[in-house]
């Protein structure tokens, strides 16, 4: 897993979801734990004995530090944004980005500690400009070739 400090939050980019468990040395964090964050895509099953299913499916994952115990987003605590690259490959472009920044809005959200009224510009652009710096870091604005047999009919 790679990992990068962004100044007020670390990123994470792993190949699969239970990394960033493996990191933080915890089986579970923030109501998720390891066995649901395994899942492929989100579990839809029909409820049975008041099983809703897991309802994980993690392509990204942004919160506190889990030894964060004030909720203080800050050093030694910084909060995290992960991206799982696993999920991430099979993205295009467009997915990658709104991806990207549906994780920066978490980390807006968060470094502005919920208080986000009459913020929205200030919250929305620091998000853009993180989501520009990580799409660049992880080299997901490299342009994509048509996939084989596009153009043939």
């Amino acid at each position: 897993m790679k990992k990068f400090d962004m100044g007020k939050y670390i990123l994470f980019a792993g190949d699969n979801a239970t990394e960033i468990f493996d990191y933080y040395k915890v089986d579970e964090m923030h109501g998720l734990n390891r066995a649901d964050a395994q899942a492929e895509e989100v579990d839809k099953t029909t409820p049975k004995k008041g099983d809703q299913g897991n309802g994980v499916y993690l392509y990204g994952l942004t919160n506190y530090d889990p030894a964060d115990k004030k909720l203080i987003a800050k050093d030694p605590y910084k909060p995290f944004l992960f991206i799982n690259l696993g999920t991430f490959k099979r993205y295009n472009t467009t997915e990658k980005a709104t991806g990207v920044m549906h994780e920066t809005m978490h980390m807006a959200i968060i470094l502005h500690n919920w208080n986000i009224k009459d913020k929205e510009e200030e919250v929305i652009t620091f998000a853009e400009d993180e989501a520009n710096k990580i799409i660049k870091k992880l080299d997901f604005d490299k342009k994509e070739s048509p996939k084989k047999q596009f153009f043939k009919r």
